[in-house]
């Protein structure tokens, strides 16, 4: 499966628009005027989110709750700031999020790989844009949750200007990308 999240910065918050295989399936918008942001996952044909993921205070740290529309809150947090990774355990499954050298994140779900996400170099006149590829049997709403809130987390306020460009990161990592790593379909 192949999700795209694009971003559109706007004076006052920030909306996406979320494709899976080519077709536009869901829309996100940050709240305006809050100490701590909030972003809402939406279906297009629902004005209700599917998904509401909020920051909350961690110095120096990732922390976001998740809420899906059936009351579910997952803890998203920082495992590890200097090699970007995070982590998020609900019941017995452990879903781990590493950051790679350059724009790419991959994601675990019980020492198993589902999906990994790679953010683009340069973005003209808009906020971040993302493709993820992942398993056709994932979470996908979970996923594009983490990687919303992973924007949120690394770049949030930034990219501002007409064109944008984004080298990545450099430094250690918690766990390599595995070029080689393929889908479920």
């Amino acid at each position: 499966m192949e999700i795209d999240i694009n971003q559109k910065k706007i004076s006052i918050g920030d909306k996406y628009q979320v494709f899976i295989d080519g077709v536009q399936t869901h829309r996100a918008a940050a709240k305006i005027f809050r100490i701590f942001s909030e972003i809402n996952l939406f279906d297009l044909n629902s004005d209700f989110p599917e998904m509401t993921i909020k920051r909350r205070f961690a110095f120096l740290a990732a922390k976001f709750d998740i809420s899906k529309k059936d009351g579910i809150i997952y803890e998203l947090v920082t495992k590890s700031f200097w090699k970007s990774h995070l982590q998020c355990v609900w019941g017995s499954d452990a879903y781990d999020v590493y950051g790679h050298r350059g724009r790419k994140r991959s994601v675990y779900k019980n020492d198993r790989q589902v999906a990994w996400w790679d953010k683009k170099a340069v973005s003209w006149f808009n906020g971040d844009n993302y493709k993820i590829i992942a398993d056709k049997d994932c979470d996908k709403l979970l996923i594009i949750s983490f990687c919303l809130a992973v924007d949120n987390y690394a770049s949030n306020d930034k990219n501002k200007d007409a064109v944008n460009f984004n080298v990545g990161r450099i430094g250690p990592q918690a766990r390599k990308f595995d070029p080689s790593w393929q889908p479920k379909y």
